[in-house]
């Protein structure tokens, strides 16, 4: 062999044997490093543990239960917002005595982006003068208010819109839109010529 190659041999067989030494310090290095970390965790874990065991038990679960009491709505109010939300009962489960399913209840005031929007509905427009009378698309007065859009929502002008309140009525399968006049109902009808008195 050449001295070439003999010195060429040497170079590769040293820089293996470097690489290797090196390779076994590092890993030594690193494994006792991992384990120092694990020995640490294991610690705190063990402190924790008969810090624990110090309390009693039933101290331990009474934190626990007050905890998930915090995070939990009140069931009262979330019975309302579900109410408000325009939400369907499909079965009577649940009701409290004397309560009336949703279908059952009557007319309800819906927010104006729903009006419509069941198509089993029919779509009336109303109109609420100033002295408290309700008229029809014609003017001529709704006799029956609480079966037809219920008397308390005439009270939510403002709700959603100054001017208009919106009614679903499931009974009657009508949507309402009661729109508010600020004149009174007499002023109306002396200003409608074509009216004939009976």
């Amino acid at each position: 062999m050449s001295n070439k190659s003999l010195f060429s041999l040497a170079f590769i067989i040293g820089a293996a044997t470097g690489s290797i030494a090196t390779w076994y310090m590092l890993k030594e290095k690193y494994e006792a490093l991992a384990q120092e970390e694990i020995d640490s965790v294991k610690e705190v874990f063990l402190r924790r543990e008969q810090e624990l065991k110090g309390q009693s038990v039933k101290k331990i679960i009474a934190e626990g239960i007050k905890e998930a009491g915090k995070e939990k709505p009140d069931l009262k109010e979330y019975a309302r917002r579900l109410e408000k939300g325009d939400y369907t009962r499909y079965s009577g489960f649940g009701l409290e005595k004397g309560e009336k399913p949703v279908s059952e209840v009557g007319p309800y005031v819906i927010p104006p982006e729903q009006f419509g929007d069941n198509e089993e509905h029919e779509q009336i427009s109303l109109t609420y003068y100033a002295d408290g009378v309700l008229t029809d698309e014609n003017d001529e007065v709704i006799e029956d208010v609480e079966d037809a859009v219920g008397i308390d929502s005439l009270n939510h002008f403002g709700e959603y819109e100054d001017d208009s309140v919106f009614v679903r009525n499931d009974t009657r399968k009508c949507d309402y839109e009661i729109l508010l006049d600020q004149r009174t109902y007499s002023e109306v009808v002396d200003d409608m010529p074509h009216q004939m008195e009976v």
